[in-house]
């Protein structure tokens, strides 16, 4: 994972320079907010607009996009998956919603391993992210993340979102699984 982080401090510090901010969203958030998992990628939200990939791209040398038509595909897709000069993946997801921007203006500076800082979104969006995601793994990972941070945790700001996405996404559950989490944490 030393790798992994030092991945991350890398490409938050070139995106910075550029005056792109960025949240770590994944398996890296969940390592400070939950229990760490493996991974062999960087998950970030970046805020950026889909029409800037070129200078996007261009913030990033040393960067390999993993598909042929990156500027396109980041503006068609609004994700960009990169091989970064260590050779690790690095998965670059725009920030489409109110709820992204949010989530990556609330970013904290926590320290991932030992001596080791990046910028991680706050346990409640970590959770937020989780809980919307269609995979299992990632309502575990929530689970877990509501465990360990259940006494502190800003429920009425989950359940704000959550209900939102619950419009959104036509899924009624979100709302109610999370408190169910809460109440199974204690």
């Amino acid at each position: 994972m030393t790798g992994l982080v030092a991945a991350l401090q890398r490409v938050q510090q070139a995106l910075s320079e550029a005056g792109i901010e960025s949240v770590a969203i994944g398996a890296l958030a969940l390592s400070v907010w939950g229990r760490a998992r493996a991974t062999s990628d960087v998950d970030l939200k970046i805020l950026l607009p889909r029409e800037r990939g070129a200078y996007l791209l261009d913030s990033l040398p040393g960067y390999t996009p993993m598909v042929e038509e990156p500027v396109e595909t980041l503006r068609r897709l609004g994700f960009l998956f990169l091989r970064g000069p260590e050779g690790c993946r690095v998965d670059l997801l725009l920030a489409d919603t109110a709820y992204d921007e949010q989530a990556i203006h609330r970013a904290v500076e926590m320290e991932v391993l030992p001596g080791q800082k990046a910028r991680v979104c706050t346990a409640e969006d970590l959770v937020i992210y989780k809980l919307i995601s269609t995979r299992s793994r990632d309502h575990e990972d929530a689970e877990t993340v509501v465990h360990r941070q259940a006494s502190t945790l800003d429920a009425p700001y989950v359940e704000g979102w959550l209900r939102q996405f619950e419009l959104a996404l036509d899924d009624s559950t979100l709302v109610e699984t999370f408190r169910g989490m809460l109440r199974a944490a204690g």
